[in-house]
């Protein structure tokens, strides 16, 4: 990690401040969230996925969560089963009027029979046969057991990443997803903000109640995310006049509503499209900065490697990374390929240019910074070092001896035969270190302290990390 001395100059004196400051935007600091756990690798949202996304180093696992017909909570990127199930072989005639298969219309019994399907099968993913391997919709208890038990088995915490997925159809459907999310959560002692959990939902009015109602119930506090939605989605829809209207987001991407969510929300995320145009163009150039600003990270989605999903500004994935990360300045990505994000962060140079200093520092100003790994000067010790004492001729005075450091040799000056007068200190360069004067130690004492000489330190100086 890049690390910062500053060099504070004020009247002539230069102080090195010994407290080192973190650069936040390196890449250790930047995190990888599974999206619908390895999708990439393998068809989302199942429990070898899970295992891959752990063993690829990723920082996150992503669950999206529905409820089922007898109230389980599985793991299901939508409310609808046949995008990615053979829901429509097993179960013929059990779809609504829109012709789709709803998790909430089966039981969690019926649900374990379907088998996973790939959803994009020319995108050259997993193959999808559907003959050998057989993976099933887990359970959010499932996927919580097994993250459990890798917990312990790998010695690391894995963090989750849960969306409550649609709390308007789930409540229009008598269900309360948000509070068997919390309970199921709190069961497996998810309760704090320290705790390595991210808690999602498109819903702002959903969110407020889970902070404001469910969490105090509960006796929990965990970090919130509000997803961002382009107004024409149906992830968030509210009862006006007796019709579903989809929800408008436009105040939050503002100072005041980022203001307001600041005080119970941790960060926010939103599609990429909607920061950076097809161009590269900044579409919200100040929403980064000003959530940073309020203490909130920002997690954009979703990061795909195939070239015919790139935009036009990058021509690697590497290089969409690259973007996103320490240009747009974002804290982390969902992305399905999640190995392929961690390697990038990994392996990744950080640039050597130090932050450019247009004008030269002034008194009182903080301006020198330096380069990483930065190395020692030969002729400044590692900490501050005490000189040998100088003996001094007079009455009543008792030299005092003081055990010579290795680190540096100071000159001796000639010892004064007359009553020496009281210190007189140069004013010092910043170039260099003032030779010591010899000061009297008052008598009697018996163990006088060792006077250190006044010294001065250049003003640049590189320190050991």
């Amino acid at each position: 990690m890049d690390c910062k001395i500053l060099i504070i100059k004020s009247g002539g004196w230069a102080f090195l401040l010994l407290a080192v400051l973190v650069v936040f935007a390196q890449a250790n600091d930047k995190i990888v969230i599974a999206h619908r756990a390895a999708s990439g690798y393998l068809m989302e949202h199942n429990l070898p996925s899970v295992t891959l996304a752990v063993a690829m180093g990723s920082d996150y696992i992503e669950q999206d969560l529905v409820m089922t017909q007898d109230d389980q909570v599985i793991v299901l990127h939508e409310p609808t089963l046949d995008r990615v199930t053979n829901v429509a072989e097993l179960f013929p005639g059990r779809e609504r009027k829109d012709g789709k298969f709803y998790a909430i219309d089966f039981t969690l019994a019926e649900i374990k029979q379907l088998h996973l399907k790939e959803p994009y099968p020319n995108s050259g993913r997993f193959p999808d046969n559907n003959k050998n391997l057989q993976l099933t919709v887990p359970t959010f208890k499932e996927e919580l057991e097994l993250i459990r038990g890798l917990e312990k088995t790998l010695r690391k915490d894995i963090g989750i990443y849960p969306e409550i997925k649609q709390p308007w159809f789930h409540r229009k459907e008598g269900k309360d997803i948000s509070m068997a999310v919390v309970k199921i959560l709190r069961e497996y002692g998810y309760k704090s903000q320290e705790d390595k959990i991210f808690l999602q939902c498109f819903d702002p009015e959903e969110l407020r109640r889970i902070h404001d109602e469910l969490f105090p119930i509960l006796q929990m506090n965990l970090k919130l995310i509000q997803l961002i939605d382009d107004n024409n989605g149906d992830e968030t829809k509210s009862l006006q006049w007796g019709e579903w209207i989809n929800y408008n987001y436009d105040w939050i991407t503002s100072k005041s509503g980022l203001r307001t969510l600041s005080s119970y929300i941790a960060g926010i995320g939103m599609d990429k499209s909607m920061l950076v145009d097809k161009a590269g163009n900044l579409l919200l150039p100040e929403l980064v900065s000003d959530a940073h600003s309020l203490g909130m990270v920002v997690h954009p989605f979703t990061f795909h490697r195939e070239k015919e999903l790139l935009t036009s500004y990058v021509t690697t994935f590497e290089e969409l990374l690259e973007f996103f990360y320490f240009k747009v300045g974002v804290d982390g990505v969902f992305t399905d390929h999640c190995g392929d994000a961690v390697l990038f962060l990994q392996n990744r140079v950080p640039a050597t240019a130090v932050e450019p200093a247009a004008e030269p520092a002034v008194e009182g100003d903080v301006r020198e910074i330096l380069p990483a790994q930065p190395t020692v000067a030969p002729d400044l010790p590692l900490s501050p070092v005490m000189p040998p004492a100088i003996p001094v001729d007079g009455p009543g005075v008792t030299p005092v001896a003081v055990p010579e450091a290795a680190a540096v040799t100071i000159p001796q000056p000639p010892v004064s035969t007359l009553t020496p007068e009281p210190a007189q200190v140069p004013n010092p360069s910043p170039a260099s270190v003032s030779d010591p004067q010899m000061v009297p130690i008052p008598a009697p004492v018996s163990v006088p302290e060792p006077v250190i000489p006044s010294m001065s330190l250049p003003s640049e100086v590189k320190s050991q990390k």
